[in-house]
């Protein structure tokens, strides 16, 4: 006869960015209750960004997290730039480039930092070692361009803060080369790996029914069959101009999350590599001065 045994994590974890408290209701290894407890950390980052210079919002928005550090400025300066008339209108060709590299960098090296939890929760610490070893060099492509390895303070309203170099686009191009064999090795693992499959397969799974009633985005979405993606769907940067494919997934479980990060992975070091080789010259900054009031909307 099975024995229920509860499982506290929270409210304080190291997994968890915000105070949250869950009670597991445990079988074996089988979860088959719950009870939630949200918590909601107040950093007044709004009322903060009430008294500073628009200019200024962009780096202060850049902290709300470091694994996304360029979601947040980006969908605060193209809320701006809405009300201006819009990214394409305000800002200059080459900036539009250099942001979507750097927004694929960004996914690259947090669906890496993903997976290598993933594996480290799961007991499977080899993975984590693999995904924090391959990660590094995306972060040296971060430092290359932008100075910094987090939080790269390169959005502003009309373009960017800092130009990509044409003497750092071959060694960018090579990182990006000496990348995919190691993404290669993640697709391996997971498809192949029996003992990954058992952990994974079945477990947690969203339909998508589910997704569309709790109105779910990005890759938990997109596992659960939901065929959405902002990039393009409403279209910011340049992703309307290169080539890549929305990766969906149609179970909703844990393993189908998991397929569809590591997929991603392969389209973002192809849209890095387009805007490479893409790329114009020109200014990468339209200098605005002053901003008219009004509402704007920014998605990422």
């Amino acid at each position: 006869m099975s024995h229920k045994v509860i499982v506290p994590i929270g409210p304080y974890h190291p997994l968890l960015e915000e105070p949250e408290f869950f009670q597991l209701y445990v079988e074996g290894e089988k979860v088959v209750d719950i009870d939630i407890i949200i918590g909601y950390n107040h950093r007044g980052i709004e009322k903060l960004s009430e008294a500073k210079h628009f200019d200024q919002v962009a780096y202060l928005v850049e902290r709300i997290c470091g694994i996304c550090s360029s979601s947040h400025p980006y969908a605060y300066v193209l809320a701006v730039e809405d009300i201006l008339g819009g990214e394409a209108q305000v800002v200059p060709e080459r900036a539009l480039y250099i942001r979507t590299i750097i927004d694929e960098l960004q996914r690259i090296h947090s669906h890496l930092l993903w997976l290598g939890l993933a594996g480290h929760f799961i007991g499977y610490n080899t993975v984590w070692m693999w995904a924090w070893k391959y990660r590094e060099p995306v972060l040296d492509m971060f430092e290359m361009i932008t100075g910094n390895r987090n939080n790269y303070a390169m959005f502003k309203v009309g373009g960017v803060r800092r130009d990509i170099l044409d003497e750092d686009i071959p060694l960018l191009k090579k990182t990006l080369d000496e990348l995919v064999p190691a993404l290669n090795l993640f697709k391996g693992a997971i498809m192949d790996d029996p003992v990954i499959q058992a952990r994974l397969k079945g477990v947690g799974t969203l339909t998508k029914q589910q997704a569309i009633d709790w109105c779910v985005v990005g890759p938990t979405a997109r596992a659960s069959g939901l065929a959405i993606d902002v990039r393009r769907d409403e279209p910011y940067g340049v992703f309307d101009r290169v080539d890549w494919n929305v990766i969906i997934e149609k179970d909703g479980d844990i393993f189908a999350k998991t397929v569809c990060r590591v997929l991603e992975l392969y389209e973002s070091v192809g849209v890095i590599r387009q805007c490479l080789d893409k790329m114009p010259k020109g200014p990468i900054d339209a200098d605005v001065k002053d901003i008219p009031a009004g509402e704007g909307i920014g998605r990422v």
